[in-house]
């Protein structure tokens, strides 16, 4: 929460301002962006046999910026295997030249080994002609497209909250604005004969701290919650100042 306003005859206190609604949604895009741009990854295999050494493999390796096309003659492969780092493998084609990685880093070490496995068999099995394998990283592009979700959520179901009190007016004016509804609700500052700041435990044992205005009658008026104690005590000290110079 944030004091926009305070003088005299007048108290403006937001909840959430623009600034900081914007600047998490955009975050949450940017990283949605990046992770479906460049993490993402598919990749293919086929290797034709047209005698017991000859043909030719192609490895076909895509993102969303494009695709990138290798070819390795048949007689240059030697077979695969599983390479790991930490919890991430990856399959590697054995060549005469050299390794050539097939398959991005994943978690995924069961389909991985039988990937490598299809591969030695068809490189060792003459009479095998074709072999064909693709490998998709979904969880790569669940992860950007959770980003891009939570940004939208952000955009749709965000809530800015303003309380005004004007002792002009003699009036506290809380404003509900989101993307698909607004509230105001007034009350008489005659009402109101007091504030405290309420502090509770979650079930993680988690303290949040809540303003509480007092209200005639036994009822309370409850601002969003936050786990500072110095800007919900600043918050509630403003407001016990202000009701009092009104009196």
């Amino acid at each position: 929460m944030k004091i926009i306003k305070q003088t005299a005859s007048e108290l403006i206190i937001q909840t959430q301002s623009i600034f900081n609604f914007w600047l998490h949604s955009c975050l949450l895009m940017t990283l949605g962006l990046i992770s479906l741009t460049f993490d993402y990854h598919a990749a293919s295999l086929s290797c034709q046999r047209l005698q017991a050494k000859q043909g030719k493999c192609q490895i076909v390796r895509s993102n969303l910026l494009g695709s990138n096309i290798q070819d390795i003659e048949l007689a240059s492969l030697r077979g695969a295997k599983v390479e790991r780092c930490g919890y991430k493998t990856r399959v590697v084609l054995l060549t005469s030249v050299g390794n050539v990685p097939f398959t991005a880093n994943s978690t995924n070490w069961g389909n991985q080994d039988a990937v490598a496995s299809d591969i030695n068999f068809f490189v060792k099995d003459a009479k095998d002609r074709l072999l064909r394998l693709s490998q998709h990283e979904h969880w790569l592009g669940w992860t950007g497209g959770i980003f891009l979700l939570a940004a939208v959520g952000a955009i749709v179901l965000r809530n800015n909250e303003t309380y005004s009190f004007n002792g002009t007016l003699n009036t506290l004016t809380i404003k509900q604005r989101g993307l698909f509804a607004r509230k105001v609700i007034q009350y008489s500052l005659c009402e109101i004969y007091g504030v405290e700041v309420e502090r509770t435990k979650d079930r993680d044992n988690d303290i949040w701290y809540e303003v509480r205005l007092l209200v005639s009658g036994g009822s309370r008026i409850s601002l969003p919650n936050t786990m500072s104690p110095y800007e919900q005590e600043k918050i509630a000290k403003a407001i016990n100042n202000y009701l009092h110079q009104q009196k």
